[in-house]
């Protein structure tokens, strides 16, 4: 195992000689890994399993919430409380410090959202979500018709209120991801194999959406 590197700034975050390690194995299909920097553990999904699992270096690796609604992107907002993508119920959810599991985003004007994938909190408690259409078909999700008749990019705005920041020709918006700035957002189209930037005006919303990076072989 290794780690291939296309940009000398990779060395700014991992040590060159550090050893891959593989901590835990066995799993379907694994995504959304987020640590926890106070309780010193990883998070993460398992979609087709419907469990999301917990590692730390003490116990390894633990159940912590099953069902899991078939999550799949995972996150933390700025009280370290988790957000979490639902394939299998098209949510966007918030897990309270006791416990509670709160829906933030279920509709888009009066109509199921396809199935939150990725997703990422602002530093002004904005939360970012793609919804392809990936949970609405097996193994990763419950087959069922789409509601919404586009995949979009959404904003839930630090009052709660759900906005549509971009939507159009994004026939499968994926993972995503902010500048350290938070100036730009660049979200990864799975199935045209190329990468957006968006500008984040000071409001939250986006503008642009150029092509920045295509993957070479797909699309």
């Amino acid at each position: 195992m290794g780690v291939i590197v296309k940009s000398e700034s990779m060395v700014e975050l991992i040590d060159g000689d550090a050893a891959v390690e593989r901590v835990a194995t066995g799993f379907s299909f694994t995504e959304g890994p987020v640590w926890h920097p106070v309780e010193r553990c990883l998070l993460f999904s398992d979609i087709p399993a419907d469990v999301i699992y917990r590692w730390d270096a003490t116990r390894g690796v633990t159940e912590f919430r099953r069902p899991s609604e078939m999550s799949n992107g995972l996150t933390l907002d700025g009280r370290l409380r988790l957000i979490a993508c639902h394939h299998a119920t098209s949510r966007v959810t918030r897990t309270e410090a006791d416990g509670r599991v709160v829906a933030l985003a279920t509709h888009w004007q009066g109509k199921e959202l396809n199935s939150p994938n990725d997703v990422v909190v602002r530093s002004d408690g904005s939360i970012y979500f793609t919804d392809p259409t990936y949970g609405r078909r097996a193994p990763h999700g419950v087959p069922r018709q789409q509601e919404l008749d586009f995949q979009g990019i959404y904003r839930i705005d630090p009052q709660g209120t759900l906005h549509l920041a971009a939507g159009g020709d994004y026939p499968a918006p994926n993972g995503l991801c902010f500048s350290p700035s938070e100036s730009f957002l660049y979200v990864d189209d799975s199935v045209l194999g190329h990468v957006r930037r968006f500008r984040v005006r000071p409001d939250g919303s986006l503008e642009g959406g150029e092509v920045w990076f295509t993957e070479e072989g797909v699309g």
